[in-house]
């Protein structure tokens, strides 16, 4: 390593060193679980650089870790449904290792003295997030993009990249900042990189704005109803069940007959689609058959189409529960049966295979899917691909991830152009158009009111560019990552071999 490469590598001298790291803490509690503030989001990471790069390269690494897990681990508290211990463990690990893209751009960034140097945290962050949630049990659970809900012109851009491109735009914000902070924000060093960033920013939301302004209006709508009835939780349910089946039989009826009183009623209002959410078709399997028979009745009578999530379960032997959802159309048929393959590992049911099925309706093509499955970008970017006009989701989420969880199936309808409309059992309920503007919803945690109503677009896929490429963009953060790294390794050997040539001493490494 040369004189000049060390020097780049010593920490910038900074007093305030340790209150960036608290600064970058406390943000930290309303950038990540049930209480997330989006300007947060985006100053954590700020101040999180700037104290890694004013500490030694071990001491800051260390530090920064453990503030990360302890912040996390009180703002994510309820966000997995596991032991605290077990899922302490789980967030440990993930915080380690995407804390390494810190390390990366600790590393590398002082090696370069051009505005490129800011491109190495973005391009790591971006990939290791990439990689990560597309291969993760869990789904895109924590993605840094859904922390933007709300704005929705830069949600937008998810149309086109998918959410790595908000992730990337995130992550290049923090180090253009500290990037001009190194400079001690001196007009005249910073403008052309601060003004190639803001340029690039102004882009996307100029996009995200046009899209919105000229998106297409749909001629007809269908009135939707969803539909959730205050019945014991599923927590409750399933212990009942392991100690007596007969109560929980008697139950789990009773809650039937319930859901198709109330879908009777919203018939007979108008609704040609009645949306029930996940946990409301519980029972045992000849409870279930039975449920199923009668729902076909009902939507035949009505000329119906009943989407209706069941969760069957087989007392005395040895085979998974199985969480499906089943569409009944007008003529009392099943047009669509979906196995669950999202979460199945924590639920201990049947794993479905991730194929979507889509079946033709009057008002356009229509799918559905189960709750955690719609947290799976790549499998669902089969909606956009097949052109589907709306998606259905009957979920059943707990207050930890109440109102994040429904926003995130937002950006699934951006991705892929497709209408959504998503009935929970718990949390929050949320009909949207492929836009990702709200049509209705209701947070079952605040109100009493049990029924979700919405217009939902005829017909209404939009094309998206990120249907068609899928995750080119994040697969590109990973190509330039690695491309950087090399560079900057060639660099650092071809200055060793210059100051050889002129007879400079190669100094020890450090």
């Amino acid at each position: 390593m040369t004189n000049q490469a060390r020097t780049k590598l010593m920490p910038q001298a900074d007093r305030w060193s340790f209150l960036w790291l608290a600064i970058s803490a406390g943000l930290g509690l309303f950038a990540f679980g049930y209480w997330v503030i989006p300007l947060a989001a985006w100053l954590t990471t700020v101040f999180t650089l700037r104290f890694l790069r004013t500490q030694p390269v071990l001491r800051g690494f260390t530090l920064m870790v453990i503030t990360s897990i302890a912040v996390n681990a009180y703002a994510g508290r309820d966000l997995i449904p596991m032991p605290f211990p077990m899922s302490l463990g789980l967030l440990a690990v993930q915080i380690l290792l995407g804390s390494l893209p810190f390390l990366a751009d600790r590393l590398l960034a002082p090696r370069l003295s051009s505005f490129a140097a800011t491109l190495i945290f973005p391009l790591a962050a971006t990939a290791w997030e990439f990689l990560n949630l597309t291969n993760s049990p869990l789904g895109s659970f924590g993605a840094a993009a859904y922390a933007n809900y709300d704005n929705l012109p830069l949600m937008q851009l998810a149309s086109l990249t998918g959410i790595w491109g908000i992730t990337f735009l995130m992550h290049w914000f923090a180090t253009t900042v500290n990037w001009s902070w190194g400079r001690a924000f001196e007009p005249k060093l910073i403008w052309r990189g601060v003004a190639l960033y803001v340029a690039i920013f102004v882009l996307v939301l100029a996009y995200g704005n046009a899209r919105l302004l000229f998106a297409t209006q749909p001629t007809q709508s269908v009135r939707m109803a969803g539909i959730t009835i205050a019945p014991k939780p599923l927590a409750e349910l399933i212990p009942l069940y392991n100690t007596d089946v007969a109560a929980f039989r008697a139950e789990t009826r009773t809650i039937h007959e319930h859901y198709f009183a109330a879908t009777l009623r919203e018939a007979r209002a108008g609704a040609q689609l009645v949306n029930w959410p996940e946990g409301a078709g519980i029972g045992v399997a000849e409870d279930v058959d039975a449920m199923i028979t009668q729902a076909q009745a009902l939507a035949q009578q009505e000329s119906i189409y009943l989407a209706m999530p069941t969760f069957k379960l087989f007392p005395g032997e040895e085979r998974p529960a199985e969480n499906r959802l089943i569409l009944v159309d007008p003529t009392g048929q099943i047009a669509l049966d979906h196995v669950k393959y999202g979460g199945n590992f924590l639920e201990g049911t049947l794993l479905g295979d991730g194929v979507l099925h889509t079946v033709e309706t009057p008002f356009g093509l229509l799918s559905g899917v189960i709750c955690w499955d719609a947290d799976f970008v790549s499998n669902m970017r089969q909606a956009g691909r097949q052109g589907v006009d709306l998606m259905v989701i009957g979920a059943n989420d707990w207050p930890g991830i109440n109102a994040i969880h429904a926003q995130m199936a937002v950006f699934r309808a951006i991705e892929n152009g497709t209408a959504i409309f998503r009935q929970a059992s718990n949390g929050t309920s949320i009909a949207v158009d492929p836009y990702g503007r709200v049509l209705a919803s209701l947070d079952h945690f605040t109100t009493s009111d049990r029924v979700l109503v919405a217009q939902m677009p005829v017909n209404a896929s939009v094309f998206t560019l990120y249907a068609v490429i899928g995750d080119a963009f994040g697969w590109a953060t990973v190509i330039g990552f690695v491309l950087v790294v090399l560079w900057v390794v060639i660099r650092s050997r071809f200055s060793r071999t210059a100051n050889k040539t002129i007879g400079q001493a190669d100094p020890v490494t450090v």
